[in-house]
């Protein structure tokens, strides 16, 4: 892999990881319901955000932000076979889509990583409250948005990365 990251290829590949996932372990058909670059001033955040960052070449972050009845069906069909007791289940959510996200990103980056440098990414965070996000600074997104009948799901990649904090607060600069 080059020092260039193709954007439009890593999002293509993320789309294609994220409906295989959710058709082959969810049981969850989704539809792409349309990719955009850069043609959004803020991204509105949904009920359940998980986002990482990607260290290396890449530079950016990616957040995958769940409405609150797809994150529930998700989570349903992920935790089928587990006994979990209702104190428990918020931080169950949060988990699912934790794992979620390290499963579909670590899949696609393999896709498009080739031989190439190794990337990093850390450990997801959990956003659970709604929230904007303001393109300024240099700030570009690239986005894709999948329908299930269950809800729906935004994918966003946000970078450079170092603009950003974990919460996807701008850094002073």
């Amino acid at each position: 892999m080059t020092e260039y990251l193709d954007v439009k290829a890593f999002l293509d590949a993320l789309t294609a990881r994220t409906k295989a996932f959710f058709q082959e372990e969810l049981g969850l058909e989704t539809t792409t319901a349309g990719l955009h670059f850069d043609e959004v001033q803020k991204l509105d955040l949904r009920h359940l955000t998980a986002i990482l960052s990607a260290t290396g070449q890449l530079k950016l972050y990616l957040a995958y932000s769940f409405d609150a009845s797809l994150i529930d069906a998700a989570f349903a069909a992920y935790t089928a076979d587990l006994d979990i007791a209702e104190d428990e289940r918020e931080d169950a959510v949060q988990e699912t889509a934790g794992d979620i996200i390290n499963i579909i990103v670590g899949n696609a980056l393999a896709d498009i990583a080739g031989n190439g440098a190794a990337i990093a990414l850390s450990p997801p965070i959990i956003l659970t409250e709604a929230k904007s996000v303001m393109r300024h600074r240099g700030a570009k997104f690239a986005s894709a948005e999948l329908t299930a009948a269950a809800g729906s799901l935004a994918i966003h990649l946000i970078g450079p990365g170092e603009l950003f904090d974990d919460a996807l607060e701008y850094v002073e600069g």
